[in-house]
């Protein structure tokens, strides 16, 4: 009887490998089934592992496909249609077939990979991997966990629930900036055509009718014969500043250490830790409703946190969860998250429903969001305003000055 070597996740989500006895490769799945397993790779022992290409033929040239490049967008899209589709009663690889008549090319395109890798007898979870990197780990373990608790339809809606709320988080940070990156942009272009064109024709008007240059007027014309001459050094320098930051942040140890520098700065450090809390919560949450257990939700949870500082942090909330500690003081001792949030956790602890308290915590938390992205802009817009304006206000009084002091060279003459 033929040997199978495969590669398969547990209904915990731990991956696994080994090999087992079997007629075929049916015959092969089946028994991992059985088990409680969800196979991503089942190959006959010292064959060649074969490939589906889009067409459904098997061969070593599918292995040239490249993977599919996707937005978050396009993620959340193709995950709210297929929930769509399963919620109605059809299986998972007609719901591909389905999608397969998209108007959208890419869509298109992720479903007739992925039912041909379905229909070959793949889970649901290694072909999301295998035929785009964007899906990522977090959501391929929930699908492995929907494929094996039978309940891939709810957790494929929750998942596009927290796609959504973490793209009108994203939004929200983006919006914020929109109105002061637009004022800085506006300012410095001014600045620049001002210095680059109006400054040499005021100094040619000056020259002519004998005056003399005002104080300003001449360093700002000494910084732009300075940046025309010397503008290639800049750039060197530039790129060496660069660099030189780019490798003192390569080491993991210097780039936590500015992570915790980040968290600290006024205004900006609070947003820091605002979005990482509404993540935090709306992310765990959303694990531990799918059905996955805490330590594990908490790896995930890691991995998907952006600052080093407070993944080093939840690294050791981690440890202490596998060792029988409460979530709650756990996280006090690692001093990850605000009181509010700890005190949200003790509530789902004290209430056996850790889960749905997370999930309201995530809904109170994203509101509080709102507000200090409000508050951060509210401070921020007045001082870049103030500071265009006495910019701009600097550059036009010269100008002024330039003009009457012509006027009145031309009078004397």
């Amino acid at each position: 009887m033929p040997a199978f070597h495969y590669e398969a996740l547990s209904a915990s989500g731990q991956r696994t490998t080994g090999a087992l006895d079997a007629a075929d490769r049916g015959e092969a799945l089946r028994k991992l089934a059985r088990r409680g397993l969800q196979p991503s790779a089942v190959r006959e022992t010292d064959a060649a592992p074969l490939e589906v290409s889009v067409t459904g033929k098997t061969g070593p040239e599918s292995n040239r496909l490249a993977p599919l490049i996707l937005k978050r967008a396009q993620v959340a899209q193709f995950t709210e249609e297929l929930t769509d589709l399963l919620t109605a009663g059809l299986q998972l690889e007609q719901a591909l077939q389905a999608m397969e008549n998209r108007s959208s090319e890419m869509m298109r395109e992720l479903a007739i990979r992925l039912r041909a890798r379905v229909r070959d007898g793949g889970s649901f979870s290694s072909a999301l991997a295998a035929v785009s990197p964007n899906f990522g780990e977090l959501y391929t373990n929930l699908a492995a966990a929907g494929e094996v608790s039978g309940s891939l339809s709810s957790i494929l809606g929750r998942q596009a629930s927290y796609l959504r709320t973490m793209e009108s988080l994203r939004g929200k940070m983006i919006s914020a900036m929109v109105y002061p990156a637009f004022i800085v942009v506006s300012g410095v272009a001014l600045s620049i055509v001002f210095i680059s064109y109006l400054l040499p024709k005021l100094v040619g008007l000056i020259k002519n009718t004998g005056g003399q240059m005002p104080p300003l007027a001449s360093w700002l014309l000494a910084g732009s014969d300075f940046l025309k001459g010397w503008w290639w050094a800049l750039i060197i320098v530039a790129v060496l500043l660069a660099l030189g930051a780019k490798v003192w942040l390569a080491d993991e140890e210097r780039r936590k250490s500015w992570h915790r520098v980040l968290l600290r700065l006024p205004v900006y450090g609070a947003l820091l830790r605002t979005r990482f809390e509404v993540q935090f919560l709306e992310t765990l949450g959303n694990l531990l409703s799918n059905g996955l257990p805490l330590h594990r939700a908490l790896e995930l949870v890691r991995r998907t946190a952006m600052n080093l500082h407070l993944r080093a942090q939840l690294a050791k909330v981690e440890a202490q969860v596998s060792e029988g500690a409460p979530l709650s003081r756990s996280l006090e001792k690692a001093q990850v998250v605000s009181p509010l949030v700890l005190d949200m956790v003790r509530v789902g602890e004290q209430t056996g429903d850790l889960a749905g308290a997370l999930r309201k915590a995530a809904a109170r938390f994203d509101r509080v969001l709102t507000q200090v992205i409000d508050r951060a802009a509210a401070a921020l817009q007045p001082v870049i305003i103030v500071l265009m304006a006495v910019m701009v206000g600097t550059l036009a009084w010269m100008m002024i000055s330039v003009v009457y002091a012509t006027l009145g060279n031309l009078r004397r003459h």
